[in-house]
């Protein structure tokens, strides 16, 4: 999936001041998860090499049409952008671990996206292959998602993914996204939570 399949505005309709809690509020809920498996933690400076590593990886980008990240400064850019939305919004994209060893295995979970000038949470989840058919995709969305209905609930989550990328969309309806058919293009759509008409 791709992280930036959705726009990120400059500015969004609703404040983060508008938020049910205050950015530091969320943060201190969302900066270091633990599931059964997984450590998910919010994204550090340091990131860098290893963002490049899983998305400068051909593998993980063969229903990208972007393609791969050509270069670490590519993947230093996008932690960057990551990194800006943690700090206004107190929530974004995680560093998924697992507990022993202490090592990044993919990125993934919510951001706030404009998409069809609604404002809504992205998700989204990347892997190393080492990591693929474990589970752990489908681990992280589930989680993500409800967080997002418990703290973010006035935003629906989306997935958009392509039509042979099977993988993704079992994530998307694993953790409880429907398919919406009338809401695609280039992309199939998953939603949780209200879209306006």
């Amino acid at each position: 999936m791709n992280q930036h399949e959705a726009s990120k505005p400059s500015s969004f309709n609703t404040p983060a001041e508008a938020l049910r809690l205050a950015p530091s509020e969320l943060a201190a809920r969302w900066s270091r998860v633990q599931t059964s498996r997984l450590i998910l933690r919010r994204l550090q400076p340091t990131d860098g090499p290893a963002m490049f590593r899983v998305h400068g990886d051909p593998q993980t980008n063969q229903y990208n049409p972007a393609g791969p990240h050509p270069d670490l400064a590519t993947s230093e850019e996008m932690l960057r952008e990551c990194l800006q939305h943690w700090s206004t919004f107190g929530f974004g994209y995680w560093a998924v671990m697992l507990a022993e060893p202490e090592s990044v295995l993919g990125f993934g979970g919510v951001e706030r996206r404009l998409w069809r000038d609604q404002e809504v949470l992205n998700l989204y989840y990347r892997f190393t292959p080492s990591a693929w058919g474990q589970g752990y995709a489908t681990e992280l969305a589930q989680t993500a998602v409800t967080l997002a209905r418990e703290h973010l609930s006035s935003f629906p989550v989306i997935a958009r993914t392509r039509s042979k990328n099977l993988a993704a969309q079992r994530v998307a309806q694993r953790a409880g996204l429907l398919h919406q058919p009338d809401l695609e293009s280039e992309h199939l759509v998953f939603v949780a939570g209200s879209l306006l008409s």
